[in-house]
């Protein structure tokens, strides 16, 4: 399924006036985190079902008041990105910052109490290195490498260092979005027990089919029908080219002005020339490199926080120096 760019989405839906929370409209789900853990292949695996209605917009980001996500800003505008959702579906957000916001997840239970949150955790090494990957290979990382954008975190909270135009520096650091103990923390403390579930993305992708039954158990859905294949979603790419990339993300004041008119009629004869060339500068890539000891250096910053993550959830998680796969 091909996700709609949220921007794009949020521009369907202008901001409107807020209004009391109804009972009618609250998500029955949330997919909560953490970025490049499995989130968007659970989110295509989850859309597919027949019985589950998520907007195709992956990250609203709605509960994230204390991060800029972009996304919907009222009440009113997050619910209108479930107009389309028949009476008896099951509803859901994908939005992988929810964990690691200070307040989305007492937000979002705020909003339904009874809802559901899965979460998908990776060994925060190999998920901090795809996530610099993914965002250079969107042309939203100006670090040329990722040892470079790790050592930059601290500066760019101040603002020294951030890509052109970038409007949230929280979402650069690398090493907080994968502490994840105090975001379990969060958790715990606002969800019932029986409403929230922690999967392990190495453990899920080696057997995706017994895991996704565990979700689909997890959320009262039936097995869905359809679903005999778990295909690779999101994989590690790169761009073709930096510059034409740079130039998608951010078309100067000129071509927006004499392409709007144009952009209609192409839309209107079914034509996407911009996703177009966006599909054509994306080729497979492999994952940013990193030394061995920029490694070790990494695995220390992170050995107390995975102990703890351990002792949260009651169980054994990564050995060290793991290396899993995508």
């Amino acid at each position: 399924m091909q996700q709609t760019p949220l921007a794009a989405c949020v521009k369907m839906f202008p901001t409107l006036p807020e209004q009391k929370d109804p009972m009618q409209g609250r998500t029955d789900f949330f997919i909560a985190g953490s970025p490049k853990c499995g989130t968007t292949a659970l989110f295509e695996y989850l859309s597919a079902h027949p019985d589950v209605f998520i907007p195709t917009c992956k990250e609203p980001g709605y509960f994230c008041s204390d991060i800029d996500t972009g996304g919907p800003r009222t009440l009113k505008a997050y619910q209108a990105l479930y107009s389309a959702a028949p009476a008896q579906a099951r509803t859901g957000d994908a939005s992988v910052m929810y964990m690691y916001s200070e307040v989305a997840i007492a937000q979002l239970m705020a909003h339904n109490p009874a809802a559901k949150v899965i979460v998908m955790l990776r060994h925060p090494v190999e998920a901090a290195r795809s996530l610099y990957g993914a965002l250079l290979s969107h042309g939203h990382e100006n670090a040329a490498t990722f040892e470079q954008a790790w050592r930059l975190q601290r500066a760019r909270l101040g603002g020294a260092g951030l890509p052109p135009r970038w409007p949230e520096a929280k979402t650069l650091q690398y090493g907080p979005i994968f502490r994840y103990a105090p975001q379990l923390r969060r958790l715990i403390a606002e969800v019932p027990r029986a409403q929230y579930l922690v999967l392990q993305y190495e453990e899920f992708f080696a057997e995706p089919a017994q895991h996704f039954a565990q979700v689909l158990r997890f959320l009262e859905l039936s097995p869905d029908p359809a679903r005999n294949a778990f295909p690779v979603i999101n994989p590690t790419l790169r761009a073709r080219s930096g510059a034409l990339q740079r130039f998608l993300n951010r078309p100067p004041p000129w071509l927006k002005a004499v392409g709007g008119p144009l952009r209609s009629v192409a839309h209107a004869a079914g034509l996407h020339p911009l996703g177009a060339l966006q599909r054509f500068n994306r080729v497979a890539g492999a994952k940013p490199g990193i030394s061995p000891a920029f490694r070790e250096e990494l695995e220390a910053y992170f050995a107390a926080d995975v102990a703890e993550t351990e002792q949260l959830l009651g169980r054994k998680l990564w050995p060290r120096r793991a290396d899993p796969p995508g």
